[in-house]
């Protein structure tokens, strides 16, 4: 039996208490990639063994608590969640911090979508003192938009979920290559604009 496998039959005999406790833990603990989580309570779904209906407002209000907690220790400058993102994520965003300062509701609202980087968006607002109504304001909106995306994904491509989980990095490294490609496209049009005067 494969992890996927596993997880998709540990989840099917989980009770909705169970799946809420899940969502709550699903970007901190377990040790898949969330994505894997939702694509696998979407085959669940699919399966006919858990309601879409309280599915999916349960998974919601998981991760928002979840994501709430991450907010609020960021906020109260708890050491361990400072201590995690000097590790693992200043060295990619301390150059990119005056834009984050500056449109911190991109961050919370994009992040969400973003493979292994969900936890910015709540470290950021809770460090840069977003309001935290305005914080739930764009977390649900990302939140209402990306659960059910995923579960529904779960649900429509039972008889591939195992190939969908094991693409998730895969998907990542996608991104990473056009963003790279994207980036010495213009940075070389920039240098031949300055070498060469033209456009």
């Amino acid at each position: 039996m494969t992890e996927t496998q596993g997880l998709i039959q540990q989840l099917g005999s989980l009770s909705y208490l169970g799946i809420f406790g899940i969502s709550m833990l699903a970007n901190v603990v377990i040790p898949v990639p969330e994505e894997v989580v939702l694509l696998a309570l979407g085959y669940v779904v699919g399966a006919g063994e858990l309601s879409n209906y309280i599915v999916i407002p349960l998974v919601i209000l998981g991760l928002l608590l979840s994501d709430v907690v991450m907010y609020t220790l960021s906020h109260k400058g708890n050491r361990l969640v400072t201590l995690f993102y000097n590790k693992f994520f200043a060295k990619m965003f301390e150059s990119r911090r005056p834009w984050i300062e500056q449109n911190p509701e991109n961050v919370i609202f994009y992040s969400r979508f973003m493979v292994q980087l969900r936890f910015l968006g709540p470290f950021f607002a809770g460090q840069l003192g977003v309001p935290l109504k305005k914080f739930l304001k764009y977390e649900i909106f990302a939140l209402i938009i990306y659960v059910p995306l995923l579960i529904w994904a779960g649900h429509a491509f039972q008889d591939s979920i195992e190939l969908i989980a094991s693409g998730v990095g895969i998907v990542k490294n996608i991104v990473l290559i056009i963003f790279g490609i994207t980036i010495i496209v213009a940075i070389s049009k920039v240098l031949r604009r300055w070498i060469f005067g033209k456009k």
